[in-house]
């Protein structure tokens, strides 16, 4: 999420609004934002319908089976998504938890749309 405010000004020059979205409440999204200085708005999804429609959610229940795994069950997968203004995903990407796809990727599928 900080790389994203610190590239918020190449987003916002593709005429790109930034949102980040978590299952977390909303206090804890506020918590976050103001102690890594995050500008533009975090969702809170707490009911997981967000991530559940954009199938992004750990819902395998053999993820509580494994002590390594319980962590995820129920928790969002990291990913990204470009909209259009149209509402059509234009891109996207989802990955592991730990990581992060580069913000050039998703400034090109901008670039792409105009």
């Amino acid at each position: 999420m900080l790389a994203f405010q610190l590239d918020l000004h190449k987003f916002e020059a593709a005429g790109a609004q930034v949102l980040g979205v978590s299952v977390d409440e909303p206090e804890v999204n506020k918590a976050w934002a103001k102690t890594m200085g995050l500008t533009y708005p975090l969702l809170s999804d707490t009911r997981r319908e967000m991530a559940k429609a954009y199938d992004v959610l750990f819902d395998d229940p053999q993820l509580v089976e494994d002590p390594a795994t319980i962590r995820r069950y129920i928790r969002a997968k990291r990913a990204w998504f470009v909209i259009d203004k149209a509402g059509i995903i234009q891109f996207a990407q989802t990955t592991e938890p730990t990581v992060l796809i580069p913000n050039d990727a998703i400034l090109k599928a901008l670039r792409e749309l105009k």
